[in-house]
Order: structure tokens, then C-alpha cells, then sequence
């Protein structure tokens, strides 16, 4: 499994990185949001309306980590509605759920592999199941774990808050240090624990 895109050797899996990490950060805040929708009353519920515009779910803090250790994180958006139970515990589920779509997506992605077996594919796969380790596994914020135990609700409108900032630059300068002095931090653990899912989902 390829974790880093510094170590590309083809358009094929820039390509396939670059899809599969921009429909996985659009996915990881659809799904956040949907989570959030289910709480509402079914009498109250309208038409669900996707965002898909990349620029919204796209937070520029993590694209440095994303191309040197090839996951990241979402812009956070969603903001708490009045019908939402007041439970740390379901505030807490909201980042989860989106690293959780990444899995998701990962399998579809992966059936879709099974019947054209591109390079392209593979490496989305690979890019959505690094996503949903590193968010499920680093309890740092602004990954989703590190979310959790912060409040995951926080009006979009304003600038990121100071923890999420201060967990973005601590990330970006270990996995940096991990680049440039070969230390085991973090990307060798996302990678492993990656690793087995996809070759079971590629494989499947």
C-alpha cells in the first residue's frame, strides 16, 4: 500500500489521489451533516440537499499534510440545530460519522475496483481508508477523534478555533519531522493499521 503521495510514480495515482481525497472530504462532511439530519422529527424533515462543492468541505490547513502523508481532514461546517439532543456523547458521534463515510465510500469504491480493476480506483480506495484510519485513530484535533473529545459543533462562520489551529500545526510538523528525520510518529501507524483493510477490501 502507497501512503504517501511523495512516493507516486504515476499520473494514474496522483489521479486517483487527488479524486478519491477530494470526494472523501466532500463525503466525511455530507456525512456529518446527514448524522445530524436523523435526529431531526421525521414531520420536520425536507428534501435532502447535498453540498458537493469541494471548496466547502475542503480545509487548506491539511493539504500539506495530505500530500506528504496522504490523509487530512474536512473544513468543519456543521453547525448544532435546536432539535439535536443535548448529549456529549451524540456530539461527539458527529466528526466520527464522517471518518465512518470515508470507510463506506471505501467499500463502494472497492466493489466498483472488483469490476474494473484501474489503478485509479485502487488508489481512492486506499486515499478514503487512510482518511478513516488517521481520523478514527489520532485523537488530535482537527482529525475527528480529537473532535470528538473537543465540541464538534462550532459556527462555521468564524475562524477555526484555536485548538483545532494549534492540533493542524502540531500535526503538520510531526508528519514533517517523520519526512525529514525518518521518526516513527504517526504515518507509520496509520499505515499499518490501514493496510490489512485494504487488502481486504481490495481483495474482497
Amino acid at each position: 500500500m502507497i501512503a504517501s503521495p511523495m512516493e507516486f510514480e504515476g499520473l494514474n495515482q496522483w489521479l486517483g489521489f487527488i479524486a478519491g481525497a477530494v470526494l472523501g472530504l466532500i463525503v466525511q462532511g455530507e456525512g456529518q451533516a446527514y448524522f445530524v439530519l436523523m435526529f431531526q422529527p421525521l414531520s420536520q424533515r425536507e428534501k435532502v440537499i447535498y453540498d458537493l462543492n469541494p471548496s466547502r468541505h475542503i480545509d487548506l490547513l491539511s493539504i500539506p499534510v495530505l500530500i506528504l502523508a496522504g490523509w487530512g481532514w474536512n473544513r468543519q461546517r456543521v453547525v448544532e440545530p435546536p432539535y439535536f439532543p443535548d448529549s456529549w456523547i451524540c456530539r461527539g458521534l458527529v466528526p466520527l460519522s464522517g471518518a465512518v463515510a470515508n470507510m463506506l465510500l471505501a467499500g463502494i469504491l472497492g466493489s466498483i475496483h472488483m469490476l474494473a480493476p484501474f489503478a485509479m480506483i485502487e488508489m481512492a480506495v486506499q486515499t478514503n481508508i487512510l482518511l478513516a484510519v488517521a481520523n478514527l485513530a489520532i485523537p488530535v484535533p482537527p482529525l475527528a477523534l480529537g473532535r470528538a473529545f473537543c465540541c464538534p459543533f462550532k459556527d462555521p462562520r468564524r475562524p477555526q478555533s484555536v485548538i483545532q489551529l494549534t492540533g493542524a500545526i502540531i500535526l503538520t510538523g510531526m508528519i514533517v519531522l517523520e519526512k525529514t528525520m525518518d521518526w516513527p510518529l504517526l504515518q507509520a501507524w496509520v499505515l499499518f493499521l490501514s493496510s490489512g483493510i485494504a487488502k481486504w477490501v481490495l481483495s474482497a
